[in-house]
């Protein structure tokens, strides 16, 4: 369990990460993306997202979520669900907490579009027309 709390510090940075630092397994990117995806379903900020969209957001986090599980499990973590319960929580208060506000925007977006592309490279999702900077 200190191993999933070091990974949790680990994510604090965004996707890419100093030259030379560990980077972390691609579970805990699926889980961060599981929780980036949630809060921008709920997000007051991002306007102009029809009730379709919505819910491909929403079930590509739960996409995210499950993918995270059982990569962990494939990567040898002893008790996967749970390893990813723990993570995700911290993951969705910090993600909620910085969705909506106004200096994190940048960071936001550079977030979702990195989880889109990692969403199609691990075949979680077929959102092909998210708009990234």
């Amino acid at each position: 369990m200190r191993a999933v709390w070091a990974l949790v510090a680990a994510l604090s940075a965004p996707p890419a990460l100093a030259e030379g630092a560990p980077q972390p397994p691609v579970w805990a990117y699926l889980a961060e993306c599981s929780a980036v995806f949630a809060a921008a379903v709920h997000s007051q900020g991002y306007s102009g997202a029809s009730a379709e969209e919505i819910a491909l957001v929403q079930t590509a986090s739960e996409q995210f979520l499950t993918r995270a599980i059982a990569v962990a499990g494939e990567m040898g973590q002893p008790n996967p669900k749970a390893d990813i319960d723990s993570v995700m929580l911290y993951l969705i208060p910090r993600w909620e907490n910085r969705i909506d506000r106004l200096f994190s925007v940048k960071s936001n977006l550079d977030w979702i579009a990195y989880c889109r592309r990692l969403g199609l490279d691990q075949g979680v999702i077929g959102i092909p027309d998210i708009r990234s900077p």
